[in-house]
């Protein structure tokens, strides 16, 4: 599936719809890899192949989530997915979660470029209100991105989940469409999220 459309792109990194075809060994190896796994509510108890498939089922025909597979362009490998979770369209809120799987691209700034695709577009496509996100403590490379995005701190869930054999707090980050013309995002010249 590295070859299905780009929907959106920025600085090297693409948004694809995730599919069926991204449920592989190499997807299933991330959420193995305690690396990668340890700041995500997912690899605690590592999935089958199967059970791969039946949670990227889920995303087709939902009107309550959407997810996206993350892509190198250049190259044009898959190297993690961002969500679009919990929309409630008449609040128009929704919760944002991505996994950088292929872990090369850590502390590259690709959370920062990923999240400033995917609040354009849940804002600008979408037409959502509200979106807020939750990031474990310890979790820099997000942390970093929405600090540099200027979302605010909301809240803290005080240790709320078991990272690496300590309790780590759970750091909430909200922001508003209201808020999209202070926001400080990759290139703010980038169009709707189309392209």
């Amino acid at each position: 599936m590295e070859n299905a459309p780009i929907l959106m792109e920025d600085a090297g990194y693409g948004l694809r719809k995730l599919t069926i075809e991204d449920a592989n060994a190499k997807y299933l190896n991330w959420i193995a890899d305690s690396d990668v796994n340890c700041f995500l509510t997912v690899g605690k108890f590592p999935p089958s192949l199967e059970d791969l498939k039946r949670y990227i089922s889920g995303f087709e025909g939902s009107t309550s989530a959407i997810a996206f597979a993350i892509i190198d362009t250049e190259n044009g490998l898959h190297i993690g997915n961002t969500t679009i979770n919990a929309i409630n369209w008449i609040s128009g809120t929704a919760d944002l979660g991505m996994m950088i799987g292929d872990k090369r691209y850590l502390g590259r700034g690709c959370a920062y470029i990923v999240w400033s695709m995917i609040i354009r577009y849940a804002f600008e496509v979408l037409g959502l209100r509200r979106l807020y996100i939750g990031i474990l403590e310890g979790n820099e490379e997000c942390l970093d991105a929405a600090r540099r995005l200027s979302l605010v701190e909301e809240g803290r869930w005080r240790q709320h989940s078991l990272v690496k054999g300590a309790y780590q707090d759970e750091i909430w980050f909200g922001v508003l469409r209201d808020d999209l013309p202070g926001l400080q995002f990759h290139n703010r010249h980038q169009g709707n999220g189309n392209g």
